[in-house]
């Protein structure tokens, strides 16, 4: 088989263009900064044209916002056995792209959610038709922005079952997967307690109290489900309580009234469930269950 340059050599039309595309190439001023740099020999840099033509071509791409097979990577030159190469490397937007992948992926990795359905609750899926539930929309949207922004305390979210508190929660750590600084979690405290239930006669489970603690308190921010929906015991509220001693910032959903959690819980639970609230807590008592209004009977 011949080699490009004797094929070149004999063709006057092909090695007149390809005169034209080296001085091209050579006029580039990466390029001319690149030879000098490396102090490349006339055999490097003439060894190296292809790899120069590749990177012109892609970089112009690349800041033209063009679609290329390496979208997300950034062209650049290297030097590789004596000759100039091509490396193709990450930009930060594709790292941070990847990242949130991967954070949405361990949040449902990691989570404990009774109702799949709430996997697939966001801000826009939301159904707000009435004033109430436009109120209970923009509130948690608030909710969100305070989070990604480093606020801290928690937030209580109280009304009857199938209002929205659940779908909201999960919009709100989704909202703030946004920020690739927090880190999220959901979970559905009685599912919990019969996982950790369950560890004690089931060692080859993996959800021993010891890794729930971690998980729930190693978080930036913890959805923690329907409290006062589990059956209330020492045990239950000493896992709770660790859970809250732990925490700074933590979204609480329950169907129960401030008189009815007081009444459930020793006094301790109760003030580290309203610890740093302040304006944060909304009641979802005027929105009718979404599941049952939806029925066409």
């Amino acid at each position: 088989m011949q080699s490009i340059g004797s094929v070149i050599g004999k063709n006057p039309k092909i090695q007149s263009n390809f005169k034209k595309l080296v001085s091209e190439i050579m006029k580039d001023e990466e390029i001319k900064s690149f030879i000098f740099e490396n102090k490349m020999t006339n055999d490097q840099v003439s060894r190296s044209y292809s790899k120069f033509f590749e990177y012109i071509k892609e970089r112009d791409k690349f800041l033209n916002k063009q679609n290329s097979a390496m979208r997300g990577h950034k062209p650049v030159l290297v030097m590789s056995d004596n000759f100039a190469t091509v490396s193709y490397r990450e930009t930060g937007e594709l790292i941070k792209v990847k990242k949130q992948q991967e954070d949405f992926k361990r949040l449902n990795r990691n989570s404990i959610i009774l109702d799949s359905t709430i996997k697939k609750a966001t801000f826009d899926n939301f159904i707000a038709e009435t004033i109430e539930e436009k109120n209970a929309l923009e509130f948690m949207r608030k909710i969100a922005e305070y989070y990604k922004k480093g606020g801290v305390g928690n937030t209580v979210l109280s009304g009857p079952a199938g209002t929205g508190k659940s779908h909201l929660s999960m919009a709100v750590l989704k909202e703030c997967l946004q920020n690739e600084d927090v880190t999220v979690l959901f979970m559905s405290f009685s599912e919990v307690l019969d996982l950790m239930k369950d560890y004690f006669s089931n060692k080859s489970s993996i959800y021993s109290p010891e890794y729930f603690k971690r998980l729930m308190n190693e978080v930036d921010l913890l959805v923690i489900d329907d409290i006062g929906a589990e059956k209330v015991t020492e045990y239950s509220q000493d896992v709770l309580t660790k859970v809250l001693d732990g925490r700074t910032s933590t979204i609480i959903t329950t169907n129960l009234n401030s008189d009815e959690l007081q009444a459930k819980y020793h006094g301790r639970i109760y003030s580290r469930i309203f610890r740093g609230v302040g304006k944060k807590a909304f009641n979802f008592k005027n929105i009718k269950d979404k599941r049952v209004s939806q029925l066409p009977f």
